[in-house]
């Protein structure tokens, strides 16, 4: 049983890995199509966008409970990935917060 659960750890986390380059990917394409506009990407949309998408696929969920449990599983992932995000130096970006003096 544990060679199962192994396996399937492994898997999750091969498909983990492709999900997220591939959204990667598309960001730094649609960031890429704005700055040749002459418009910077906002961070806040860019978050907006990964609500919207984190909301569709909780809302395919069928089951309420698995609607909870997958977002625990997310909760519970979120501060381990970022911490691996920060370790491997992932590119960083500049806040800039309306109402707020950059000097301050």
């Amino acid at each position: 049983m544990a060679d199962v659960i192994d396996k399937w750890k492994v898997e999750e986390a091969r498909q983990s890995r492709v999900f997220a380059e591939a959204m990667q990917k598309a960001i730094d394409a649609a960031a890429a199509d704005l700055i040749a506009a002459g418009k910077p990407p906002i961070m806040n949309a860019l978050a907006g966008a990964f609500v919207s998408v984190e909301a569709g696929f909780l809302a395919g969920l069928a089951d309420p409970r698995s609607v909870k449990a997958v977002r625990a599983a997310m909760d519970k992932a979120r501060p381990r990935a970022l911490a691996l995000a920060r370790e491997q130096n992932v590119s960083r970006a500049t806040a800039v917060i309306v109402g707020r003096r950059s000097d301050a």
